[in-house]
């Protein structure tokens, strides 16, 4: 009997807890105040109305040209009965993305505030095949054309901001024997942006692969990415390892891409063939240049790029099931916001040093083929894997601002006669959308990021 005593007394207890915890529930929820409204209604700067998104929680303002987005003073409207934070009645710092806080009762709902220039920009340029590189912030536009070509008469097709007009004309007939000013006008101000087209001796570029060709590739991140490759690279050759070992003749590329994503971070055994591996390295030395992604990015040691012959000292992720990833993956770029392989990407509002490759709910496998400083070798000492490896930080995760505990892309400059390397190993750069899960909205900035690489290695 004592010992059934004991068992039913906590059972008591614990049901008398939950009433009580259930009571006290009921009389907090009669408390709250959840009637009022938490939206910002108007929100303007200098007579100019912000374009205000609820579902988003933004409020995106478009100023002439030389305001001050430093010492802005916004003018707000709000919910009946609401209140916000920072009240918006004295001159702010618009000019990066500002949280606002909207209270009503116990209700709350955050906006983030950007204030930026009115821009017309050249989205996009290109002259039959061959594809313009843009700088937007240098309103330049850079195409190469082969120099046996005339280039008196040719009609560019391109895209612009939408709702601006421009001149010259689309379909328009012009003459590039020197630079052309297109000025582009939008919302009463204008943007000059100087088109230069360059006589060059265009020389492919070569897709580098373990299949012996571009049909027989398995891997459907390697596919997805040749495919691209393929479609929007003007002078292109698939080229197998095998093709290497048996005597392909490399100078005649400007640069080659060896993008590898399958299954075991292992460097296929034919990679590592004397001969093809003597071959790339000739090819390296005589001036050309690499891109390598993925588990690729181990290939600098292998090739002896790397000074102190090392790879990456952080692998993992081959063996990951394709999942939805949490939240938008990317880089961040801090201190590298000129380098050229990072123009024309789409940037968060209000950010300038860091981009999103794969946006939240993507299926992806997740490989990573990076550098960690928190350990190793080099733990803390950026300065010192720069002079010992050869390697430039260019990027991190999207999340390390100060690119100092990661590198998730880097680069090898010239060295003599030597071409240039870019490697980027990071779960986000992702081709394949698995499982046919949502779009990635980001896809955009994975083909422009490795269109700019491209470019810079032809340079």
């Amino acid at each position: 009997m004592k010992k059934r005593i004991n068992k039913i007394l906590p059972f008591i207890f614990s049901l008398i807890l939950c009433v009580g915890f259930i009571t006290c529930s009921d009389d907090d929820r009669e408390n709250l105040d959840l009637s009022g409204g938490v939206r910002i209604l108007s929100f303007s700067v200098n007579g100019v109305d912000g374009t205000i998104n609820d579902e988003s929680g933004t409020v995106q303002i478009l100023l002439p040209m030389g305001t001050d987005l430093t010492k802005l003073t916004p003018k707000i409207t709000l919910s009946d009965r609401a209140v916000i934070n920072p009240a918006g009645n004295e001159a702010m710092d618009l000019s990066k993305a500002t949280k606002f806080r909207v209270t009503n009762g116990n209700l709350y709902k955050d906006y983030m505030v950007v204030a930026s220039h009115i821009k017309g920009e050249m989205l996009s340029f290109s002259i039959g095949k061959y594809k313009g590189t843009i700088d937007n912030d240098k309103r330049t536009v850079h195409v190469r054309y082969p120099k046996t070509e005339d280039v008196t008469k040719l009609v560019p097709e391109f895209t612009i901001t939408n709702g601006a007009t421009v001149t010259p004309a689309q379909g328009a007939t012009v003459d590039f024997t020197k630079p052309v000013t297109y000025t582009i006008s939008y919302m009463n101000e204008t943007f000059p942006y100087v088109v230069t087209v360059e006589k060059v001796d265009i020389k492919p570029i070569a897709f580098l692969g373990v299949a012996n060709s571009a049909s027989a590739i398995e891997n459907m991140d390697e596919k997805t990415a040749y495919d691209w490759f393929a479609a929007n690279v003007a002078d292109f050759e698939y080229v197998s390892f095998n093709d290497i070992k048996n005597g392909k003749d490399l100078d005649g590329f400007a640069a080659i891409w060896w993008h590898s994503d399958g299954n075991t971070q292992a460097l296929p055994t034919v990679a590592l063939e004397p001969t093809i591996v003597t071959s790339l390295k000739t090819y390296y030395q005589n001036g050309g240049s690499f891109f390598f992604s993925s588990w690729a990015v181990q290939y600098v040691s292998a090739l002896g790029i790397a000074k102190d012959g090392k790879a990456v000292n952080n692998m993992w992720g081959e063996t990951n099931d394709a999942t939805p990833i949490g939240d938008d993956w990317g880089l961040c770029f801090t201190g590298n916001e000129s380098h050229p392989i990072f123009a024309g990407l789409q940037k968060p509002i209000g950010i300038n040093n860091k981009v999103y490759l794969l946006g939240k709910g993507v299926k992806a496998r997740g490989h990573n083929a990076i550098w960690n400083f928190e350990w190793g070798d080099y733990a803390n000492n950026i300065p010192l894997w720069t002079t010992k490896n050869g390697a430039i930080n260019l990027a991190s995760y999207h999340w390390d601002d100060q690119l100092k505990g990661r590198s998730v892309m880097f680069e090898y400059p010239k060295v003599g006669t030597s071409g240039i390397i870019i490697c980027i190993g990071v779960e986000s750069y992702d081709w394949y959308n698995e499982d046919g899960s949502i779009v990635n909205l980001y896809k955009g900035n994975i083909e422009t990021l490795t269109s700019n690489i491209f470019n810079y290695l032809l340079k």
